[in-house]
């Protein structure tokens, strides 16, 4: 593709040689003469210097040295475009597998394509243009929004609701009881059925092997009488993530890998949880707040608030704990030293 063509699909002003042509996508210490490459600031000035790439994705106001680039307000999520256009994905033709299994009453709008060994049970609407892979069972009565793609594995239970352009990767369990039990009188352990059906706004992006669970109506959020397990818009969730009954995650929240969420997690718009964090149950993570990685809130974040730690707390506060914590063999030490002075030393 020559990179006059790139700027045009990509919609980006093109500086220098547009004639240059370009046969694939690199990083910019591997990039060749024939290879994109992309800088997102000028912490990458000098590994743009030494780059060998034919031409670049470029920030405003970065220095192109003469060479050919296109300019862009975001050059990573533009590199990611050009990604697509270099490397298209195959995609399923419209239609039924043979194999497929589809109820009767199940309801399939234009141009589905229903994968091998695929399970469509009574009653399930799907929209337009939906793209199920093989080995996909979806339950009765689920519904299933214009162009989502169900990947191979995906188990979607009874009732589940996904809006338009949901991405489900492969092994992915939606709707599944939550791990809710209590006991009868003598003793002995008895689930509570968990009825309440899962729904998942549009665009989001779910990981692989990540699970959300159905909800039960006995406990729902505080101030919130919907006990639904629900899933916002532009939601992105990480692979083995588990996000348990009735959990709100609010629009363009971001959940990295394992993260767990205790029931009736509410997650704020545009938090952003790093891998492994989890959360106690039945509390609020306020909007525009950052969890980091294996960090786990055991109560209530307030809204744009960055914690760290077990249990969480301010990361500027988890910082000096963290940098006592180095002191704590010296500080033994002089206690110890301290007592035996005192003639303190082996009393309690």
């Amino acid at each position: 593709m020559k990179l006059a063509d790139l700027a045009s699909a990509l919609s980006l002003p093109l500086e220098g040689d547009g004639e240059v042509a370009l046969d694939g996508l690199a990083s910019l210490e591997d990039a060749g003469p024939a290879e994109l490459a992309f800088v997102t600031g000028p912490k990458y000035q000098r590994a743009f210097d030494a780059s060998r790439a034919g031409a670049f994705l470029l920030p405003a106001g970065f220095d192109a040295l003469g060479r050919p680039c296109l300019r862009s307000p975001a050059p990573y999520a533009d590199f990611a475009r050009a990604v697509e256009l270099f490397h298209p994905r195959p995609l399923p033709a419209p239609g039924v597998h043979p194999s497929a299994v589809v109820a009767p009453g199940a309801r399939l709008g234009a141009d589905v394509s229903i994968g091998a060994c695929a399970v469509i049970g009574e009653g399930a609407r799907v929209g337009a243009r939906v793209r199920i892979h093989p080995h996909v069972t979806v339950y009765p009565n689920v519904e299933i929004g214009e162009d989502c793609e169900i990947h191979s594995g995906v188990h979607l239970r009874e009732g589940t609701r996904l809006g338009k352009r949901v991405v489900l990767q492969n092994g992915v369990v939606i709707g599944a009881p939550g791990f809710g039990f209590t006991s009868r009188a003598d003793g002995k352990r008895v689930r509570v059925p968990h009825v309440c059906p899962v729904e998942i706004g549009d665009d989001c992006q779910i990981g692989a092997n990540t699970t959300i669970d159905a909800s039960h109506p006995g406990h729902p959020r505080l101030g919130h009488p919907d006990v639904r397990t629900r899933i916002g818009v532009g939601v992105i969730i990480d692979n083995g993530v588990q996000i348990a009954h009735g959990c709100e995650i609010r629009d363009h929240a971001t959940l990295c890998a394992h993260v767990a969420l205790a029931g009736s997690t509410v997650v704020g718009r545009y938090v952003f949880m790093g891998g492994m964090a989890a959360s106690a149950g039945h509390l609020t993570i306020g909007d525009l707040s950052m969890v980091g990685a294996m960090a786990a809130p055991s109560g209530d974040i307030a809204p744009g608030s960055q914690v760290l730690g077990v249990p969480a707390v301010d990361r500027r506060l988890w910082g000096k704990v963290v940098a006592a914590k180095k002191r704590l063999p010296e500080l033994l030490h002089r206690v110890r030293r301290i007592e035996k002075r005192l003639g303190l030393d082996g009393e309690g």
